[in-house]
């Protein structure tokens, strides 16, 4: 095994030389659909399987309006919902307020800014894809996900009603259209919590304060013993003790094991649809009002009981090791906006009184009454809410109790 080792990577140093002569004799291409990108004399060029182009062109070719910050060295694309900043020399590109790591960092080229392609393309909502044998580069614009959409109006007011889902990989994105103009249309954001207020050091330790026993119990004392192996050998596998949760409640144990089942899958709550909307408002600084607050969804989880709290748990440990995530089932189901899927998911819910009570029922009414407020309210004003999908239908969502209350709601 050494030997052939010692052997690849010999030839992978003698014959460097005749990969970059091949590589000049056939300069890179890139292709948007069908029609190649024409980039003049900045042509595209390849750096540790990266390719990098002139950032203003390609920008442009998105449709991005682009700015140049010469003190800082940071080019800026904005569009409609999407801000990117690439920085020369960082490897950390910035998308909507979050980071996202770079193989390749920006570079300076004669007067030029190179960026690295797949970073803006995807960003953008375009698959990316490389041919190898013809060096071309291929750019194909995504189906954008359909989501779930409702408005309503009353009294000069508009409120529009977006089912999301907490986590979204970078395949659920774009989003069709019509649901960023409802966005762009409106004077406030409306979300379940702030969830851009975790950063801060007092919501942190409010968390920490909530998630961990203070009766002198530990986790062991309030799970079974199978459960509690199952979890210690995850934790292992994750590089850390079997112990490493013992002081914390089993609902937020539950709640890092489906973060650790996300990740694995590609998912990120950080790029999540109501994150997505988030991100924007900050930007642009448009009002967010809350439905309810983190500090209501900690109380919620830490009111639930030892038995709802180990099921949770249990349900965690399945997933993790499930051959086939039913994250990937939920974000299908959400890009093709089946109504009839999602109705069968919140039902699901049911078969656990205690679950359902809590996490849907009980919490929808509180809800469509704070929306009912802004569909009454004189100051004409349009509000776009963005709820997780599974409190939107069903026999207590929020679409039948707004109609209950004698307000048309229509699915866009």
């Amino acid at each position: 095994m050494k030997k052939f080792a010692a052997l690849f990577l010999s030839l992978a140093l003698l014959f460097s030389f005749v990969t970059n002569v091949q590589a000049e004799e056939k300069p890179i291409s890139v292709w948007l659909e069908d029609q190649q990108v024409l980039l003049g004399e900045q042509q595209p060029i390849m750096e540790h399987g990266t390719t990098l182009v002139p950032a203003k062109q390609i920008l442009e070719k998105f449709g991005f309006e682009v700015t140049w910050d010469q003190d800082n060295k940071v080019i800026t694309g904005k569009k409609e919902g999407l801000v990117l900043l690439f920085q020369i020399g960082n490897l950390g590109a910035v998308v909507n307020q979050s980071e996202q790591g770079l193989l390749v960092a920006p570079k300076l080229i004669k007067g030029t800014v190179y960026i690295p392609l797949r970073t803006v393309s995807e960003a953008s909502g375009y698959e990316v894809s490389w041919n190898k044998e013809q060096r071309a580069v291929t750019i194909e614009e995504r189906e954008p996900s359909r989501g779930f959409l409702w408005k309503t109006e009353n009294a000069g007011n508009t409120v529009y009603l977006l089912g999301s889902i907490h986590i979204a990989n970078k395949a659920m994105y774009p989003l069709r259209p019509e649901i960023q103009k409802a966005y762009d249309a409106s004077n406030f954001l409306v979300v379940e919590a702030d969830i851009t207020k975790m950063d801060d050091e007092a919501v942190q330790q409010q968390v920490l304060d909530i998630s961990v026993y203070k009766d002198n119990t530990t986790l062991k004392d309030h799970i079974s013993a199978e459960a509690y192996k199952k979890l210690g050998e995850i934790l292992q596998e994750n590089g850390l003790e079997t112990h490493a949760l013992d002081t914390f409640k089993a609902w937020n144990v539950s709640t890092a094991l489906d973060y650790l089942t996300s990740a694995k899958s590609g998912f990120d709550a950080g790029i999540g649809i109501d994150a997505h909307f988030l991100q924007q408002a900050n930007v642009s600084q448009l009002p967010i009002l809350e439905l309810e607050s983190i500090e209501y969804q900690l109380n919620m989880f830490n009111n639930f009981s030892d038995k709802l709290q180990e099921e949770m748990l249990n349900s965690s440990i399945e997933q993790y090791y499930a051959e086939s995530s039913s994250i990937d089932a939920l974000s299908e189901m959400w890009a093709t906006g089946n109504e009839e899927q999602l109705l069968e998911l919140t039902q699901s819910t049911m078969t656990n009184d205690e679950f359902y009570k809590a996490l849907l029922s009980d919490r929808n009414v509180p809800m469509v009454d704070k929306i009912t407020g802004y569909l009454n309210g004189g100051e004409k004003k349009t509000y776009f809410v963005v709820v997780g999908a599974a409190h939107m239908i069903g026999q207590d969502g929020i679409v039948p109790l707004l109609e209950k209350k004698g307000f048309k709601v229509e699915r866009q």
